[in-house]
């Protein structure tokens, strides 16, 4: 279990549950282009987000930010930051079993 894998897989989840907060909030934005986070593995282990793009868009005259598409996204992100602070929940607790035991 790798803390800095953990930690990075939680900051990405962050930054993404921000960039579809931010899509959200613009819905009614006249011309308003959705964002998509792209990630990229880091060494030795981990993530992070490499690039945000705009999603095209073929109207100027109203949003293109997908409601159900940034829904999905949320759950995503949600999913994601829990099994990420669940390996820190758990090497936490196995650490201080270890330290009750030689302690």
């Amino acid at each position: 279990m790798n803390v800095s894998s953990s930690l990075s897989g939680i900051q990405t989840s962050i930054t993404r549950h921000d960039i579809t907060a931010h899509d959200v909030a613009n819905v009614n934005t006249p011309g308003f282009k959705q964002r998509t986070a792209h990630q990229a593995e880091t060494s030795p282990r981990g993530v992070r987000i490499s690039r945000i793009t705009h999603t095209p868009d073929s109207s100027a005259a109203s949003s293109n930010t997908s409601l159900i598409e940034e829904s999905k996204e949320q759950i995503q992100n949600k999913n994601t930051l829990s099994a990420n602070t669940s390996v820190l929940k758990v090497k936490d607790r196995m650490i201080g079993e270890l330290l009750d035991i030689f302690g």
